[in-house]
């Protein structure tokens, strides 16, 4: 499964969708190309808005002029906004920024509550009752989807039936730090899918009894992928 996105065009001016005033705005320019991150430093509506201009470092085109066309994206909320418009005016004193056209239309899209993100990571599946004795665990498992309520794992065999619980160790980057995650997980469902190498089963479990700092991790990981998902983000979780 991949990020759950509602796409909607609106009319709304720019304070209805609630935009913080420093917010990263990814900016794209097709024609001469340059991609760079600036922040939203104002806007006023039916008139324009303000961004800060691209730093030296960002490699963005020292060709760009008054006129070329600006795609802008942002998250705000649980909302994934686009919209195009031309740069007005370009500034360097007393600071660069630019100052573009207000928004004809904007594209909003809307993250559903609970999306999974499409990951590989490596994992390992324990018993949550330190006195069984499963046969075949601890083993080890591919999680190729997680979200801040459960994750879906892919093993060579079934573990078991619906409500069975285990521990699930892995490591999470966030923002280049290594983070070891060791949670309680129940089983809700498994079925068996085909893949190159033959025949794979996707187990689906949801975690339960978490504490706020693993919560708190878990949400800071699928907002991370969530933002390289979208372009503003690199692999790495480091700034574009």
């Amino acid at each position: 499964m991949t990020l759950q996105l509602e796409s909607a065009q609106t009319d709304k001016p720019l304070s209805e969708l609630r935009l913080q005033i420093g917010e990263p705005v990814r900016v794209e320019i097709r024609s001469p190309r340059a991609r760079f991150t600036a922040k939203l430093l104002g806007y006023s509506e039916n008139n324009g808005l303000m961004i800060s201009a691209p730093s030296i470092k960002s490699g963005a085109s020292s060709l760009i002029n008054e006129g070329n066309i600006a795609s802008l994206r942002l998250v705000s909320g649980n909302r994934i906004c686009n919209f195009s418009c031309k740069i007005l005016k370009q500034y360097d004193q007393p600071f660069g920024y630019w100052v573009l056209a207000y928004p004809e239309q904007i594209e909003q899209k809307r993250i559903r509550e609970h999306s999974r993100i499409t990951v590989r990571l490596s994992c390992s599946i324990d018993d949550y009752d330190e006195m069984a004795e499963r046969e075949g665990l601890p083993a080890g498992a591919l999680c190729i989807d997680i979200s801040p309520g459960g994750v879906c794992l892919q093993l060579p065999r079934s573990l078991g039936t619906a409500g069975d619980r285990f521990y699930l160790t892995t490591r999470l980057a966030i923002a280049n730090i290594d983070q070891v995650l060791l949670v309680p997980i129940e089983l809700r469902n498994v079925h068996s899918t085909s893949v190159e190498s033959g025949s794979v089963y996707n187990h689906g479990f949801k975690f339960f009894d978490l504490d706020e700092d693993t919560r708190l991790i878990l949400a800071a990981f699928v907002y991370q992928q969530f933002l390289i998902e979208t372009g503003n983000l690199d692999h790495f979780g480091q700034e574009l």
